[in-house]
């Protein structure tokens, strides 16, 4: 009984949980800080001029700010923000927004290529009220909004958003070639407007596309660039985004997305950066010099953006250890200047001349090291000086011997099964008359030496064959080992003989 109450208390509780969570409103908007600017503003989204005073955006519902301690008061503004244009800036956990905002006074307006909105040419301003214009903005979203001033109480200026532009793509970084879209969308009661895109870059400005939605018509257009014009959604928010087919380095600077009504305009600011990670080859590929001649190494890096890069030489003694500053191995290096190639990336390339080679140089291990920012962390590309003539086993010769016992080992424990079980359970009437011999085959003089380590038993067909490019002694004393390390093995000679040369 006391177990069933306990259940229906609980369950009780969590229903009225429930409900209440289910029914709490979502947390209001939190307020932004601006700084009003006391001289009148451009009108057109970018900051004006003038003396900054502080100054609070609060929208509706949002809970009593404190005001911030200064020598001036806080001017508080109440907005009304009916398409949520600026409120996503305000919502946690988002990091606190920039925000600037200035008085303005805008005006009947057009582009310079389109003909008048409006027939008459009466201003905003003489409906009546005040206007400004808020620019703000965070690194994933921003926004420039016309506000138009109302009745307000005392402390408190009342103000709507009229107009307003955002982007949630205030910032982008692209590859070369790579398709992007550059987002921009505007808020506005129905109304017809004009739409214009702007790319400025190193003091220079162009109008890219240009849409007038009174006629549907693009007046201005530009290879490369397309319109993604959306339909206005639930919200009263119209798309109007710029699609980049093929950006190049010529595409990066800044973009202006300017939305013109008939009784004003507003616009937002994007930056497009363009990069191209580079390419690296060394040559020669194989590294062999006679002894007491020098060579040259080249670093060629190719197709990068920006124009930016560092090539470094390192080196290794001997292939172990650190790498170094080749200083005392390298008698000159030089670098070329930057070529640039149709596309707009760089190439340029990097040489270092080597002091005559000695025998200690022998396996020395020469890098190129690029850096450029578009690598998340440097490029390395390496190469090996082996002296003509010299000889000695490598790694790779070793780790190959013993892949070789492993196989021998293997089939002589298949052959020889017995061999793997007890003493006393294995009856031999007599000793094995199968024998490995292990052979080596010399080259021709002032060639690396090539050697064949041959299994052949009388009960296979076909005998087993290795070959590896190593010195003689160390390929006798191996093989013996590798024979000698397999388990269980039978009474078998080892023996070798060299062949003749290829």
């Amino acid at each position: 009984m006391a177990a069933g109450l306990r259940l229906l208390l609980a369950g009780l509780f969590w229903s009225q949980f429930r409900v209440e969570f289910a029914a709490s409103p979502p947390p209001s908007p939190a307020p932004v800080r601006c700084a009003l600017l006391e001289g009148e503003g451009r009108g057109g989204g970018l900051p004006g001029g003038g003396k900054a005073r502080p100054a609070l955006l609060r929208f509706g519902g949002d809970a009593e700010t404190p005001p911030e301690p200064g020598p001036e008061p806080e001017v508080t503004f109440s907005v009304s923000d009916p398409w949520g244009a600026l409120t996503p800036l305000g919502v946690p956990p988002r990091a606190p927004p920039s925000c600037e905002l200035n008085p303005t006074n805008p005006q009947t307006v057009s582009a310079p290529w389109s003909r008048p909105l409006h027939p008459d040419a009466r201003s905003p301003q003489a409906a009546g009220g005040q206007w400004w214009v808020a620019a703000v903005g965070t690194p994933q979203y921003s926004a420039t909004a016309l506000l138009q001033g109302g009745t307000g109480t005392e402390g408190t200026i009342t103000a709507a958003v009229s107009l307003a532009v955002l982007t949630n793509t205030p910032t982008l970084r692209v590859r070369v070639g790579s398709p992007t879209h550059l987002h921009c969308a505007f808020a506005a009661p129905p109304s017809p407007f004009i739409l214009e895109w702007r790319h400025q870059s190193r003091g220079a400005g162009r109008v890219l596309l240009a849409y007038d939605s009174s006629t549907a018509r693009a007046p201005r257009t530009t290879p490369g660039a397309e319109l993604l014009l959306g339909t206005r959604d639930g919200d009263g928010v119209t798309a109007v985004t710029l699609r980049l087919v093929r950006p190049s380095p010529g595409d990066e600077g800044t973009y202006i997305c300017s939305v013109f009504l008939p009784h004003g305009h507003t616009q937002t600011v994007l930056q497009l950066d363009v990069f191209e990670p580079p390419k690296v080859t060394l040559s020669p590929k194989n590294l062999v010099v006679t002894p007491g001649t020098s060579a040259e190494l080249q670093c060629h890096v190719s197709g990068f953006y920006p124009l930016d890069v560092t090539v470094t030489w390192q080196h290794r003694a001997g292939g172990s250890g650190p790498s170094r500053s080749p200083r005392d191995t390298v008698m000159d290096s030089w670098t070329s200047g930057h070529r640039q190639a149709a596309d707009g990336t760089y190439s340029r390339t990097a040489a270092a001349r080597l002091i005559p080679a000695r025998p200690q140089h022998h396996g020395d291990v020469y890098s190129c090291v690029v850096t450029h920012t578009a690598l998340a962390k440097p490029m390395r590309v390496s190469v090996r000086l082996l002296l003509a003539g010299t000889e000695g086993p490598h790694l790779e010769d070793i780790t190959g011997l013993f892949l070789v016992a492993f196989i021998l080992c293997g089939l002589i424990r298949w052959l020889y099964p017995t061999a793997a079980r007890p003493e006393e359970e294995t009856k031999v009437t007599s000793p094995p008359k199968n024998k490995i011999p292990l052979k080596y085959l010399q080259t021709p003089q002032n060639s690396p030496f090539s050697f064949q380590c041959l299994a052949e038993i009388t009960v296979t067909s076909t005998p087993a064959l290795s070959t590896s490019a190593l010195n003689k002694e160390f390929f006798t004393q191996k093989c013996s080992v590798s024979v000698w390390w397999c388990p269980h093995k039978p009474d078998l000679g080892v023996g070798g003989r060299e062949l003749g040369a290829n």
